[in-house]
């Protein structure tokens, strides 16, 4: 337990640090950040998936994931075609992948480019996400409640941890009482009522955070409205994080293995500490952009 305390408060350091450097500093410096997770994300990736992936696949997904995500960042700063550059970069990994159905015809099997397209996804291109609600440029209308990046990013890493550890509270509080199992085959720990601790989690996260935001940088003007907008992406948040915790539980059980990685002592690698992270980040990004098109 104490190295998983002192483990859990060197990531936590780190992400203060990166903020703190994209609020003060620039937006690419929170863009390093995740640019590490995709880099290190992708190798315990391709590790777990093991001989399931050809040596030529694996350099094309470690290709995409040195490639995507500064292309990402740099196209969306400077041009906003962060979205085109995604795409563009997604396009040319299929055909890669496809073309080493020729060129490595003996290696390559359908199977092993499943393989390969799910290593470059999960976490790389649903990272580029959070690189694109990094460089998020706030409606004027909102910059009075500084409904901007900033406040994206700690939607993802404030609500995703809080619905975590509520989740785990509940889960030991309450489970010799409601002992249901969420998913008993994918992942047999998880409670019911753990999983409902984790939606209370996310929506306490939200309220938290509209009160330390709006009195720190932000204001409560609307009071009524943007507390209920809170609440919703942290209801929201909180639901993709733990589909995110079973689908990297799934992955686990699939290639039969505990940890993704040993980055981090007592929780396992970097993306068994940032699996419901990937998750909360496409809704809140969606969520983010669907209020400013209602603006």
């Amino acid at each position: 337990m104490k190295i998983r305390l002192i483990s859990g408060s060197c990531y936590v350091a780190i992400l203060i640090a990166f903020y703190c450097l994209k609020a003060f500093v620039h937006d690419f410096c929170f863009d390093v950040l995740v640019y590490a997770f995709a880099l290190i994300g992708t190798y315990e990736m391709l590790r777990a998936l093991g001989e399931r992936v050809t040596k030529a696949e694996r350099g094309v997904v470690y290709a995409f994931a040195i490639v995507c995500i500064p292309a990402c960042a740099l196209l969306q700063y400077y041009r906003s075609w962060g979205v085109e550059a995604t795409w563009g970069c997604t396009f040319l990994l299929a055909i890669a992948l496809l073309a080493l159905l020729v060129a490595d015809h003996e290696n390559t099997t359908l199977e092993s480019i499943g393989s390969a397209l799910l290593a470059a996804v999960y976490p790389t291109l649903l990272l580029t996400l959070l690189v694109l609600g990094n460089h998020l440029v706030c409606p004027p209308a909102l910059e009075n409640v500084a409904f901007d990046s900033r406040l994206l990013i700690l939607f993802v890493f404030v609500v995703s941890p809080c619905a975590d550890s509520i989740a785990y509270v509940f889960g030991c509080s309450f489970k010799k009482y409601l002992p249901a199992k969420m998913a008993p085959t994918i992942s047999p720990n998880k409670t019911v009522i753990g999983g409902v601790g984790g939606l209370v989690g996310g929506v306490l996260g939200a309220v938290a955070l509209y009160f330390i935001y709006g009195a720190t940088v932000g204001s409560y003007e609307n009071m009524g409205i943007w507390l209920t907008v809170y609440i919703n992406i942290g209801l929201l948040g909180a639901v993709a994080t733990e589909f995110g915790d079973l689908i990297e539980s799934c992955i686990k059980r699939k290639v039969g293995i505990k940890d993704m990685g040993k980055i981090m002592p007592g929780h396992g690698g970097v993306l068994d500490r940032i699996d419901g992270t990937l998750f909360a980040t496409i809704v809140t990004y969606a969520a983010f952009t669907l209020v400013y098109m209602m603006i």
